[in-house]
């Protein structure tokens, strides 16, 4: 039993003794109740002196005060033949009526939720609230004290509208004094509680969507806005796409419409239709990218596409290089290379020109040069006109590849790898990604230790199914890259063994692997950091066991650690005079991190910290709802909204300007991927903007906004502000 029902069983059913089954046959007008009751319940010795001796036989803790919600006049009733008069004539008081009389003469009222009050108040008989007089004193408010009470209100059917949206607005407006006070919402009465609710953004509706585009309409570029719109369309589920189009296409096609405009080729109303035609183009070719559908299946105008842009989108984007920067890049940084990155960087090649397909494991710590190397060889093969594809296990580590993917969006592995025994990549024979992997020259991917085995035995045969090859990876050279003392596949309740078995070392694959190695630390290398080369060193021995341990820790060198007792003392050491973060430059924040074996402790952190940043506070609620519209009553809003997953955001999601945060979701890799972090520089009450502080697009001068702080050109982002809302179910 995993239920609440279960606590009850143990502490009351332990001391109960045999059970026993009486029956006699008797006449109807002959049933004595009592003498059946007597007889057919057993006591136990230690149940009956228990008994005796008045102890009690359960209780509960705290105590849970039911609040009544009903509609003005909606009262629940008991006539009889004597108060009928009475009860049209005034009806009876509820918890609800009398916190709506409460907050007209106490202060300290108007300041709590409907729920809030049996914790400073107390239900009386004579049906009001009081006081209470015993609890713990509250600071601010002198005669107020505070007990471990809690109030629930009843559950209402989402079919019950006005009663069920009433509910709603008692769980989010403080000290309501009546009714007409509940629907009024920033000076204006509205007809109903559910339009008040739908006025409050507590509602999910079109219209938020409409507000988005606006605010971003006057400090975006239309580029900008197709982006956020094709956001929209894959990830928000707007209800009528085709309205928001309509309303706001105009916008969208600015760009193009002024482009066409000056080529003076055809009519106004020509131009424009092939302005909104090409708009649609490209929103067709972001929203496929974000791995939504055709536009047609969003219910918006399916665009005419010409000669011109029926080519492959994803042959295109692997091959859509300038070769004439990518030389020189592959030039100037042949001759940086080690005498380490020039032997693995040779062997790569040595492989490629050969064309003999042969699988790479390149195992590289941190701060050896592994991301420099590998952005060389995807340099070196595209300036060739070769096709190189560049992924890794994780978001933020393919944010640091040229054109980087996660391995999961660039070859459809299937998503759950644990319980798949022969899993095989979602790639049909004549789709476009199929025509990419058969023309490919060099696969990286990078943090491969932390991927299950499956992943990459699902890619062997894929490729070898698409290139009609026997070889290993049909022929294509492979890279992996990664460092075995770092995390390793997580197996949800696995054991250690679960997560060895999952190691790429116990594929049948790891034997046909060639083992290179870097291991000269490039900041000790380069700069001559004594201190880093301790700190390598150190880390190296942790990984591969050969550190001593003392009562099962480890003590790191006191000169390389700075020791701190409490946890303000830390952030302080961490984040020196942070309250000015959005002057901070982004070189600033991203060379500083706490870490945190605990979501409750970094959670902690995070609090302490957004407190000590200057700036306005502002507030994003997330919309949660039950898949099922019965399962309402057993789960409701409130409920749904204390849940926090892990890789979800919070209900209540708390910023301020220059506060730094991280995106949940693959946007626009390799851009925008899960794991990127961003610095926010604006909030709008439906548009989060940000810049983004790490990976290769940190710095683009592509498409990009001035940053006042830093006074240099980095890439700027616009948010739709609900998509730090999450759905749960």
């Amino acid at each position: 039993m995993n239920s609440v029902k279960s606590i009850k069983y143990v502490c009351k059913y332990i001391t109960k003794g045999n059970d026993q089954a009486a029956f006699i046959l008797k006449n109807d007008k002959d049933i004595d109740e009592i003498e059946i009751y007597e007889s057919g319940r057993y006591i136990s010795s230690s149940e009956a002196v228990w008994k005796i001796l008045g102890f009690p036989i359960h209780e509960r803790y705290p105590a849970v005060i039911h609040l009544a919600v009903h509609l003005e006049n909606g009262q629940r009733v008991y006539f009889t033949a004597h108060n009928i008069h009475n009860k049209v004539v005034k009806p009876p008081e509820t918890t609800l009526s009398a916190f709506f009389n409460l907050c007209k003469i106490d202060e300290f009222a108007r300041t709590l939720l409907y729920v809030e009050v049996p914790s400073y108040y107390v239900w009386q008989q004579s049906k009001k609230f009081t006081r209470r007089r015993r609890g713990e004193k509250i600071d601010q408010w002198p005669g107020i004290k505070i007990d471990s009470a809690l109030g629930r209100v009843y559950t209402i059917h989402p079919n019950n509208v006005e009663c069920y949206h009433l509910r709603l607005l008692l769980h989010h407006v403080r000290g309501p004094t009546s009714f007409s006070y509940l629907k009024t919402v920033s000076n204006v009465e509205y007809p109903t509680f559910k339009s008040a609710c739908m006025a409050m953004g507590l509602l999910e509706d079109d219209k938020q969507w409409q507000y988005t585009i606006e605010e971003a309409i006057l400090s975006s570029s239309s580029f900008k806005l197709r982006e956020l719109f094709s956001v929209i369309l894959v990830f928000c589920h707007p209800s009528d796409p085709r309205s928001l189009w309509e309303k706001y296409k105009d916008s969208f096609s600015e760009d193009i419409q002024f482009q066409h405009e000056r080529q003076l080729q055809d009519s106004a109303l020509s131009t424009k239709d092939k302005a909104y035609n090409q708009c649609l183009i490209l929103i067709e070719d972001t929203v496929q990218t974000l791995g939504g559908q055709r536009l047609m299946d969003y219910g918006l105008p399916q665009p005419e596409r010409f000669e011109t842009n029926l080519q492959n989108r994803e042959y295109m984007r692997e091959t859509n290089f300038d070769l004439e920067d990518l030389k020189k890049k592959v030039h100037n940084a042949e001759v940086s290379l080690t005498g380490e990155q020039s032997s693995v960087y040779q062997k790569v090649l040595n492989s490629l020109e050969s064309g003999s397909g042969q699988m790479f494991f390149l195992d590289s710590p941190g701060r050896t040069g592994k991301t420099f190397l590998l952005n060389l060889l995807l340099s070196k093969v595209r300036s060739n006109k070769g096709i190189a594809l560049a992924t890794a296990s994780s978001g933020i580590a393919a944010t640091l590849l040229e054109g980087g993917k996660t391995a999961h969006s660039a070859f459809r592995l299937p998503l759950n790898l644990n319980y798949s025994e022969n899993p095989t990549c979602n790639i049909k024979k004549q789709s476009n990604l199929a025509k990419v992997l058969r023309d490919c020259k060099l696969i990286i991917w990078d943090e491969s230790t932390m991927a299950h085995k499956a992943g990459f035995e699902a890619l062997n045969a894929t490729l070898k199914d698409l290139r009609n090859s026997e070889e290993v990876t049909g022929g294509v050279t492979v890279l992996l890259a990664g460092d075995f003392r770092q995390t390793l596949p997580v197996v949800p309740r696995g054991t250690r063994a679960n997560e060895v078995n999952a190691c790429i070392k116990s594929s049948y694959l790891w034997p046909k692997v060639q083992k290179l190695r870097l291991s000269k630390n490039m900041r000790v290398h380069l700069h001559g950091d004594a201190s880093a080369e301790l700190f390598s060193n150190l880390l190296l021995k942790i990984g591969d066991g050969l550190y001593p341990e003392c009562a099962g820790k480890i003590i790191i060198p006191h000169a390389l650690a700075t020791v701190v007792t409490e946890l303000p003392d830390l952030i302080a050491k961490i984040y020196p005079d942070v309250a000015d973060i959005k002057n901070k430059p982004i070189e600033w924040l991203c060379e500083r991190a706490i870490l945190s074996p605990e979501n409750d402790t970094a959670a902690e952190v995070n609090s302490i910290l957004l407190k000590s940043f200057s700036g306005e506070d502002i507030y994003y609620k997330s919309f949660d709802t039950t898949t099922n519209r019965d399962d309402a009553v057993q789960y409701p809003e409130e409920f749904l909204n204390t849940l926090d997953p892990p890789g979800f955001p919070p209900h209540l999601h708390h910023l301020k300007v220059g506060t730094p945060v991280m995106l949940l979701r693959n946007l626009c890799p390799p851009k925008l991927c899960n794991g990127t972090r961003l610095q926010v520089i604006r909030l709008n009450k439906y548009v989060i903007e940000a810049t983004i502080m790490t990976g290769c697009a940190r710095g683009d001068c592509n498409k990009t906004v001035p940053h006042a702080s830093e006074g240099v050109q980095l890439l700027h982002e616009t948010f739709p502000g609900r998509v730090v809302s999450c759905f749960k179910g």
